[in-house]
């Protein structure tokens, strides 16, 4: 799709936003030295050798001319109990470091307290990139602790405690079978079975971890290059001999073998689809796909489950297939 004008620069940020990534605050100091800072998600690593990061900054910053001559910034990235920071580094308040506890580094950076990690830069370079400029930063020190951190995707928070505690909490009687729901550029992949079409599973294993191999293994003899996102729906085998956990991700590469397909998101061959859980895992990712909003389907202990949003609100499954008319 060509980028030409308002709407397609809307959807270009929403496509852009298909990409999970973690969330932290860039700080700095201006020349009267006083702290700075933003929220930012367009981090990545650049360089072990020299060490080497980058974040990009908008031109529209009312911060661009203080990051851009101050020489040093720090990253802070954060963790998932810090969704306050983030939501405090993204707005206009005057006072961001007010309510915010942290201490200065050896270069005057603000390092922020509770951050996963965090890594006090020299600015090594500033490029020009349309609407932004990157900051690439040479790291000076660096430190990290034990904590998980704060993920987003699509516009909201990802909630990665939910995930592994659902995880960890899945029962192993029967052994687990883990397939995947996977998109690539408003479509999914599906796979062609006996029964009819599928989403691509593994076998059933003992364990998650081997399930888990033993689905990857199944993509990369098929040419199917992707990366595992978050869980998206846990529940029992129709035959009751296993847990199936599906992973949302995304496609790199499209599939060699013949026995997959690529169908648009809205158009799925429902019909087709076997077995009936997995034909109501498509039916609502249709709908939270349009919506760009997701939860985590849990199996409960009557007939059916609760979808749990990224907010932790649970939605009655009886109630999402009331409202897309399948019940």
């Amino acid at each position: 799709m060509a980028v030409q004008d308002n709407d397609a620069l809307l959807r270009l940020r929403q496509a852009f936003g298909s990409f999970a990534t973690g969330v932290t605050v860039v700080t700095s100091t201006t020349a009267q030295g006083d702290p700075i800072g933003f929220t930012a998600n367009s981090f990545t690593s650049v360089s072990l050798d020299p060490p080497l990061l980058l974040v990009c900054l908008a031109k529209s910053s009312s911060n661009l001319e203080h990051f851009t001559q101050s020489g040093h910034f720090a990253v802070n990235i954060l963790s998932e109990v810090q969704k306050d920071v983030s939501a405090r580094f993204a707005s206009r308040s005057a006072d961001r470091f007010g309510e915010t506890a942290w201490c200065g580094s050896r270069l005057g950076n603000p390092l922020i307290d509770g951050s996963v990690a965090w890594f006090d830069c020299e600015t090594d370079n500033i490029v020009d990139a349309g609407d932004h400029v990157i900051l690439i930063g040479r790291v000076a020190e660096f430190d990290q602790i034990e904590a998980r951190p704060l993920a987003y995707l699509r516009g909201h928070y990802l909630d990665l405690g939910l995930v592994e505690a659902t995880a960890e909490s899945v029962s192993h009687h029967g052994g687990v079978r883990v397939g995947c729901l996977l998109e690539y550029q408003g479509q999914v992949l599906l796979q062609k079975t006996p029964e009819g079409w599928c989403l691509p599973m593994g076998g059933v294993r003992n364990g998650f971890r081997e399930g888990r191999a033993e689905l990857e293994d199944l993509l990369a003899m098929q040419g199917v290059g992707a990366e595992l996102g978050f869980l998206y729906s846990v529940f029992d085998a129709p035959s009751g001999n296993a847990t199936w956990m599906i992973f949302q991700g995304e496609m790199e590469l499209c599939p060699a073998g013949v026995e997959f397909a690529l169908f648009p998101v809205k158009d799925l061959p429902l019909q087709e689809i076997s077995p009936q859980p997995v034909r109501s895992v498509l039916r609502r990712y249709q709908t939270e796909f349009r919506e760009a909003r997701f939860g985590l389907y849990v199996d409960g202990t009557t007939s059916a489950g609760q979808i749990n949003p990224i907010d932790r609100n649970a939605t009655p499954w009886s109630k999402i297939m009331t409202e897309q008319g399948n019940q």
